[in-house]
């Protein structure tokens, strides 16, 4: 039997809470009140989300599923290569391994486990008011191969729920100037009910790097398709929309842009929506980006913690987005995964911030309003060693990009009232008065294991000891860098564990 932590089928919103009482308690620590840990509020049905105009998407980056292969998650290929660092015959030794997170564990392995991971993962999307996915199509065996990643999700999120649309993402990165594959691709496609589709019926197209052929390029394709039948509305992705746009408004009825995940560069993005309205009369599809770090590269770009994904956040609800595309969902080369992650310690309570925040808001995106804080939440967002720690076992240093270091750690916080956050790490208590609503409150990297604590009117509501231990300029145990932000949240009644 395949199964999955009872948890997360129950974080699919359609089903009642009544039905898995079990796994909330067990999910969360619950007490008697079931106050969610996950999150400070009550999400919508996801009846009123999917009737949102807006839409919200994230980036589904196939070579990273659930489970690349069906042995136990300890011994599996994530485990025993991708965060090895002489793993896969030492190829990624000298970056101190591939990866440095992989998706929660996942127990059992039926003969399609694929799809049902699938579907699992459209049930997670679902549950933290993602309405659909793009998907990164890299090869044209993609589109010939009836049992690829591109149509088997196609498969998955009809199955789930006919509301949740995908979007074919033909990558130039990967194919370059080969028409003939990119119109194959974005064919095979065409006839799936889960495909999104504008109300006239046109086929929604995106595209990474759009920008690396030129728009008679994409009109040749586009007129091949039309000759089959399949209209298209392009809404092409590009590295730097801005000096693309005038050559692409004739065959474009939107722009998307990959950003920078960067805190400024992410603010930068809030006019951006009303120069496409205003000078385009297009639709713009926002990014919303938590991290990058690429390992295999040697380079990150600084994220602040939760600032970057905030603001981009922030940029597509004050600026009047159409769309956004979270970026990514599960590109772990990248780190800029929101999908629930974990390293090879299998923890379940690491990597679920940017997963959960992601609920808040997507919900006030797609509603037109912030929502309610109903109970007092704390996250936090820290790495386990400075920048600049020495990595004794990895040969190549990592740079930053575009950015200058920081180490912080970050309590943020949902609040119902005001009260009194506290940061407790080395023997030394950091506090600050925050008000009612959202506050962020950094205080700088040190050695030790955080706690966290809340308290109003004189009285500690709740504390709590972090799961990650921050090394200091020795670096870690393992000798290879990390700069992944770890995240997790707690409330009253425990500590959040997907």
């Amino acid at each position: 039997m395949h199964r999955y932590p009872a948890i997360i089928v129950c974080l699919y919103a359609l089903i009642a809470v009544s039905q898995c009482p079990d796994a909330v308690a067990a999910a969360t620590s619950r007490d008697t009140n079931k106050i969610d840990a996950c999150l400070p509020f009550t999400m919508p049905d996801p009846a009123a989300l999917f009737a949102s105009p807006k839409k919200v998407f994230a980036h589904y980056f196939y070579p990273f599923p659930l489970q690349v292969d069906d042995k136990p998650a300890s011994q599996d290929y994530y485990n025993r290569n991708h965060l090895n660092p002489n793993g896969e015959s030492g190829k990624w030794a000298d970056k101190g391994g591939f990866l440095r997170q992989r998706p929660l564990p996942v127990d059992g392995a039926a003969a399609n486990y694929r799809l049902l991971n699938m579907e699992q993962e459209v049930r997670m999307a679902i549950a933290r008011g993602i309405t659909g996915f793009t998907i990164d199509v890299m090869g044209v065996n993609q589109a010939t191969d009836a049992d690829s990643a591109l149509h088997q999700l196609l498969s998955a999120a009809q199955a789930v729920d006919p509301r949740f649309k995908i979007v074919v993402m033909p990558d130039l990165a990967a194919l370059k100037s080969d028409a003939g594959a990119v119109t194959q691709i974005i064919a095979s496609v065409a006839s799936s009910p889960a495909a999104y589709r504008l109300n006239d019926g046109r086929l929604v197209v995106t595209a990474f790097n759009a920008g690396a052929n030129p728009p008679e390029w994409w009109g040749s394709i586009f007129t091949q398709l039309k000759s089959r039948g399949i209209n298209v509305s392009f809404v092409p992705t590009f590295l730097g929309w801005g000096g693309q746009a005038k050559a692409f408004s004739a065959i474009s009825d939107g722009f998307g842009d990959w950003g920078t995940a960067t805190a400024a560069a992410s603010d930068r993005m809030k006019g951006d929506p009303a120069i496409a309205h205003g000078s385009y009369g297009k639709t713009f599809m926002m990014s919303v980006d938590p991290q990058q770090y690429r390992p295999k590269d040697s380079i990150y770009w600084e994220a602040g913690n939760s600032a970057t994904f905030r603001n981009a956040w922030m940029s597509a609800i004050d600026g009047g987005a159409d769309w956004v595309q979270i970026v990514t969902w599960s590109d772990l080369s990248e780190s800029s995964e929101i999908e629930p992650y974990t390293d090879a310690t299998l923890r379940r309570d690491i990597g679920t911030g940017f997963y959960d925040l992601n609920a808040f808001y997507a919900t006030w995106f797609l509603t037109a309003r912030q929502p309610a804080i109903t109970h007092d939440v704390l996250y936090y967002f820290y790495r386990r060693e400075p920048t600049n720690a020495v990595s004794p076992s990895q040969k190549a240093a990592n740079k930053v990009v575009n950015s200058s270091p920081e180490d912080d750690i970050e309590l943020l916080a949902f609040l119902t009232a005001p009260g009194v956050i506290t940061i407790s790490i080395g023997g030394h208590d950091f506090t600050q008065n925050a008000p009612a609503g959202i506050a962020s409150f950094k205080v700088p990297t040190q050695p030790g294991t955080p706690s966290f604590s809340l308290a109003r009117d004189g009285s500690t509501l709740f504390s709590f000891e972090a799961p990650v231990r921050i090394f200091g300029q020795e670096g870690l145990p393992s000798g290879v860098i990390d700069m992944t932000y770890w995240s997790g949240s707690a409330s009253r009644s425990g500590i959040c564990s997907l």
